[in-house]
């Protein structure tokens, strides 16, 4: 939960200005601008310029790998800086390709609350504990999305590859490239009275001879929409896979329950990236939305190691 300014202004003749600040009842902070250009091309391209700046005080560490347990709990500073431009191209009315390039500068210390992470674990163990880097990043992506709403859908699909390189300043030891790909698929039932969702979701990194991934950039799973129940950033390691399937019925004309099922892992080696091991999730859902968005929705999880956990969110869950 957040609260913070904002301010936005379309300019005829330069295009669309966003800014707006957060913080969070957690001492979380946000700084975030924008600026979109005119569209081009047949209003097909979309340039924009961005910069952001987060303060998260005791982001929470488990560990790294699929094996370990909530009491091991500790916390660490994350801040960052970003600054860089997008483009998108839309190719065709539900096909749609993108670049964009960043500058990103990291820093991470020990938490302000719990557990100081340097307390449980090394270096030796978690990968760029006690580093700071500062990376050019280069990311691009090609999606097809016949979704009604991202925000609220109840037909159609997202199908997605994100493909980034993380170029360390200075030839540092933590480079690296990450792949995500993800499926989303949505089918209803009697005029969308029940809806049937399902979504695949893997990432995988990959690295050169000598470099590493740290801890605070793997892919990770737990929170809100990624193996619900669990608490935020439960699970981490260079490669992840989440499987999740839901039933949704209409239960007013602005209200939806779901049961859902969540399963998921992450792994060292991407040859572990199959059905053993899963963690899993389960539970029931009640989500409050218009015909576009989702306004709120709260879930009651039960975890396969972790026992029951509660979310609130203000968007969809995928």
């Amino acid at each position: 939960m957040a609260v913070g300014p904002g301010y936005r202004r379309r300019l005829p003749a330069a295009g669309f200005f966003d800014a707006h600040g957060a913080w969070s009842i957690k001492d979380y902070k946000l700084a975030d601008a924008s600026w979109q250009l005119p569209r081009v091309a047949d209003r097909r391209l979309l340039i924009a310029a961005q910069a952001n700046w987060i303060d998260a005080p005791h982001v929470a560490f488990f560990g790294i790998g699929n094996e370990t347990v909530s009491e091991a709990r500790s916390t660490f500073l994350y801040r960052t800086t970003t600054v860089g431009v997008s483009a998108r191209f839309q190719a065709a009315p539900i096909a749609a390709v993108g670049a964009r390039v960043d500058y990103l500068d990291i820093t991470t210390g020990e938490g302000s609350t719990g557990r100081a992470i340097g307390l449980g674990f090394s270096p030796i163990t978690t990968p760029g504990l006690g580093s700071s880097p500062t990376y050019t990043r280069t990311r691009a992506f090609g999606e097809i999305d016949w979704r009604e709403s991202p925000g609220y859908t109840t037909r159609g699909g997202l199908y997605r590859v994100d493909w980034s390189d993380y170029h360390q300043q200075n030839n540092g030891p933590y480079s690296f490239q990450r792949l995500d790909a993800e499926a989303n698929q949505f089918i209803p039932l009697l005029r969308a009275n029940w809806v049937l969702a399902f979504r695949a979701l893997t990432s995988i990194t990959t690295t050169d001879t000598g470099r590493e991934v740290p801890y605070y950039l793997m892919p990770q799973l737990g929170g809100g929409s990624e193996l619900r129940g669990y608490p935020s950033w439960r699970f981490r390691d260079r490669n992840r896979l989440l499987l999740t399937g839901e039933y949704r019925w209409r239960a007013g004309q602005f209200v939806d329950m779901a049961l859902f099922l969540d399963a998921g892992k992450v792994t060292e080696h991407r040859a572990d990236l199959d059905l053993d091991g899963l963690n899993t999730s389960y539970g029931l859902g009640v989500r409050f939305h218009t015909p576009a968005a989702t306004v709120m929705r709260i879930e009651a999880a039960r975890t396969s190691t972790d026992g029951l956990g509660l979310v609130f969110s203000f968007g969809p869950s995928f």
